[in-house]
């Protein structure tokens, strides 16, 4: 609203610079709200708020600086030459801003692409499994000592990371993403190709973002045991890099699954069971926990099945939030 300082810039798409907050005219709209000085011990005096708004003019925020400095450090209002500077600042933050922002809608279209060729990849569902995701990587961080930097940079990737883990299905012909029964295993094993697609996605990397979302989408069906798949492959060509005595590739294991993938694992399979299927109804709340430890050491890294039980209560409060639709 216009009552404040960055509500007025925001309103109005002006700059808006304030020699002295303590004493705006009262013919002004907006007002200073002095109990952030006197929580924190520090006088604001000067003010300079700039919008964040794009050649369309469409606003994605303002910037604010506060006490512009004299030479010899006393506080004075902002120059003319400081708007500029500032605004040429916030032209730059405005071009990122917008890159992102690209990046992210074009993140949910692809989602929203697999959410419509794949009836099981509701909404909901890539919602909780990102959701999972993160917090069995908070609490892993946490064990590990991971300084808070690191730990918010990569719990940003590893869940948009996580929505995509099944984007490699839109490969897959319909009438084995859509049969309402199980699968053959010649299904089976065309199905199993989707983590190559999905990785193929990622192959020429850009950002943090791209790698562990290749991780992520080419190893979450690897099992801690070496039994999963797609194992040592090339990408590109699906053909194996590493075989065994029959010539099939060698599945991945322990530590040579990344760590989205393992986490991605275990997030997975406790939605896929919790969950109804055309093919099956979802299991008991209990049968879902008795399978999750039975597997650990086998199909999931144990660690991550430790992490997965001591945060049991968030786990249960993101299945709420995200209900699946009937």
């Amino acid at each position: 609203n216009e009552k404040t300082l960055s509500g007025y810039c925001a309103l109005t798409k002006k700059i808006v610079n304030v020699s002295d907050v303590y004493n705006i005219p009262r013919e002004m709209p907006y007002s200073f709200n002095t109990s952030f000085d006197r929580i924190s011990g520090y006088k604001t005096t000067s003010t300079l708020t700039v919008p964040l708004k794009t050649a369309e003019g469409r606003l994605l925020g303002v910037i604010q600086v506060i006490n512009a400095r004299s030479p010899d450090g006393g506080t004075v209002a902002f120059t003319k030459e400081d708007e500029l500077l500032i605004t040429h600042f916030a032209a730059n933050a405005t071009v990122a801003l917008q890159r992102a922002y690209m990046t992210r809608a074009m993140i949910l279209r692809m989602i929203k692409m697999s959410e419509l060729r794949d009836p099981k990849e509701t909404g909901a569902h890539v919602n909780r499994v990102a959701g999972y995701a993160v917090e069995i990587f908070d609490r892993w961080a946490y064990r590990h000592g991971l300084n808070d930097v690191e730990r918010e940079k990569t719990r940003d990737t590893l869940k948009i990371a996580a929505m995509l883990h099944d984007v490699g299905k839109v490969a897959i012909s319909d009438l084995i993403l859509k049969k309402p029964a199980r699968f053959t295993p010649e299904e089976y094993a065309v199905m199993q190709a989707h983590t190559y697609f999905g990785a193929r996605l990622f192959d020429d990397p850009q950002s943090p973002l791209d790698s562990i979302a290749a991780d992520v989408a080419l190893t979450h069906h690897e099992n801690w045991d070496g039994s999963g798949y797609p194992g040592w492959i090339d990408v590109m060509t699906g053909k194996p890099l590493k075989t065994d005595s029959q010539g099939k590739a060698l599945g991945r294991k322990m530590e040579e699954i990344p760590l989205g993938g393992r986490i991605v694992a275990v997030a997975d399979v406790f939605d896929a069971l919790s969950s109804k299927r055309v093919y099956k109804q979802a299991w008991s709340e209990q049968d879902v926990y008795d399978e999750i430890r039975k597997m650990s050491g086998i199909k999931f890294d144990p660690e991550m099945v430790e992490v997965f039980f001591e945060i049991l209560p968030s786990i249960k409060q993101i299945r709420e939030l995200y209900p699946e639709q009937e």
